[in-house]
């Protein structure tokens, strides 16, 4: 590994956002890691894989449902906060810890908490285990059903999962349908989490504007210290102390993504129906042309047949991604659509669009810079895009025999009793042709999980969930190729492994953080 490191620090790698600096100073300070949500990190991940030993190289913190602890530094010491479903859970990941320092419930989830206990959790799994083992579709499809016993709903499905951490350590989410909860340790590595404030933004909206606002999606933070909220009906801007600024509305358009933004306050929101670029000037939110606010529609099929297809977003799956910072030629934002004959990838002109430049046969508006069949997937794509330098990966999440029950089903009988999504497509952004190119396509990967990957420039490895028969693993993709070159296998085959509906995280040391319906797994490496 020290030679590797010796060779990375005479290495160049491609432009990345630059860093906002009212987050944390961290591996991964916030959902996505950075403010353009690219998914990728110039620094080394994992490049050995081998077969994992259940608490030595694969260790785990029983947590019903997280999607991404969010990581910042007190000192020499590693912590993460861990929003869940129903709670938030501390973790000290100094050296190769995984070690829990505290949990609460959030206020008004006692309750579900209580129900979702650590022995209720596993009696849960032990039934899915069973069913899968089985390879019993019936039976699966009852075990699973058995998260209703423990409060899951739709509606809370959302709850924790965009989340990040300031610069002063303080850390912020989303519970409740339209809260965000404000909490911290007071940057003591050992000390329990607290809640600092709560605040209902749709309480403090018109409510003309709050009847549309049934629940916030996103949250993020500006290069000039606003927390950004999302909505179905809005965006909104709010201080670090929780109090609304400024909003724009758009009702009867759902938003069910995270929202990147640049360094100069633009704002880049997917509706179920539109991309927007909304900006931000330091006191007010804009969707005005004339302060460089721009939108355009894009291909999508009527909610119903996405969701009958297994998607769980309307309109656009993937959370909006930047590409092209610093010298690079060209500035975008990519998405996958949701046509109806199948979702394409699409990058739009993020500022001005540049004046020779003619409206593509096709295309929507004159906005998209160029749009490209995406082969792997029929419906739209729910895991975010990778995208490092012009090159962008996206996941196939196209259920092939989905089951007509919102939530977990698809994701945990997809490749045990149905078949599964399977395939990563990479397409690179060429300058000159200003195309989108294909690159390459891996057929093998099962995507069940719909987890979101993350790219290494320093190893050029993809780092995806993968399972084979019922076994969940990692993979080590080769970024230029394609090609599967390492894997990291779990101990064994229960769903207690699994990624479901996470963002897989590099941490200093070069090891995974991985979230999931049953724990949170760090890969030790």
């Amino acid at each position: 590994m020290e030679d590797i490191l010796a060779e990375l620090a005479m290495t160049s790698f491609p432009n990345q956002p630059p860093r906002n600096p009212w987050l944390t100073d961290s591996v991964y300070p916030t959902s996505h890691f950075n403010p353009g949500a690219t998914d990728s990190v110039s620094f080394p991940g994992p490049v050995e894989g081998k077969t994992l030993r259940k608490g030595e190289d694969a260790k785990f913190q029983a947590n019903f449902m997280v999607s991404n602890p969010a990581v910042k530094k007190v000192g020499a010491d590693t912590v993460a906060f861990a929003s869940g479903m129903f709670g938030l859970r501390k973790l000290l990941l100094t050296g190769k810890a995984l070690e829990s320092i505290s949990y609460w419930p959030y206020p008004g989830f006692e309750a579900e908490s209580e129900a979702a206990s650590e022995a209720a959790m596993d009696a849960l799994l032990a039934r899915w285990d069973a069913a899968r083992r089985a390879g019993d579709d019936d039976k699966l499809f009852e075990a699973i059903q058995g998260i209703n016993d423990v409060g899951f709903s739709h509606a809370v499905g959302i709850n924790g999962v965009y989340n990040l951490f300031d610069r002063d350590g303080f850390h912020y989410c989303v519970f409740g349908g339209t809260k965000v909860l404000k909490s911290t340790d007071d940057n003591e590595a050992q000390v329990p989490a607290r809640i600092v404030k709560q605040a209902d933004v749709a309480a403090a909206m018109p409510p003309g504007v709050a009847q549309s606002v049934s629940r916030i999606i996103a949250l993020s933070m500006t290069y000039d210290g606003f927390l950004v909220a999302a909505a179905p009906g809005a965006v909104v801007i709010l201080d670090r102390d929780l109090n609304v600024k400024s909003y724009v509305a758009f009702s009867g358009e759902a938003v069910d993504n995270a929202v990147p933004l640049d360094e100069h306050g633009g704002i880049y929101v997917v509706t179920s129906r539109r991309m927007l670029k909304v900006v931000w000037d330091g006191e007010k939110l804009s969707s005005d042309e004339k302060d460089g606010a721009w939108e355009s529609g894009y291909e999508w099929m009527p909610d119903q047949k996405a969701f009958a297809l297994g998607s769980i977003s309307r309109g656009s799956g993937t959370t909006p991604t930047l590409m092209g910072f610093g010298d690079d030629p060209d500035k975008l934002v990519v998405i996958a659509d949701g046509a109806e004959d199948g979702t394409n990838l699409v990058a739009f002109w993020r500022d001005a669009i540049p004046e020779d430049f003619e409206q593509k046969p096709g295309t929507k508006s004159r906005r998209i810079a160029d749009q490209a069949p995406i082969k792997i997937s029929k419906a739209t794509i729910e895991p975010s895009p990778n995208v490092l330098g012009y090159g962008i990966a996206v996941v196939n999440s196209t259920y092939p025999k989905p089951v007509p029950e919102p939530g977990f089903h698809n994701g945990f009988m997809a490749g045990v009793t149905r078949p599964a999504p399977k395939g990563i497509q990479k397409f690179n952004w060429n300058p000159e042709t200003r195309r989108l190119e294909e690159d390459w396509l891996n057929a093998e990967i099962d995507n069940s999980d719909i987890m979101v990957p993350v790219v290494s420039a320093a190893t050029g490895l993809l780092y995806a969930a993968n399972k084979r028969a019922l076994t969940y693993e990692y993979v080590g993709i080769d970024w230029d190729t394609g090609e599967t070159r390492e894997r990291w296998v779990f101990p064994n085959d229960s769903a207690m492994w699994n990624a479901f509906g996470g963002i897989t995280t590099i941490l200093e040391d070069g090891d995974l953080l991985i979230g999931g319906a049953f724990a949170i797994k760090r890969i030790v490496t």
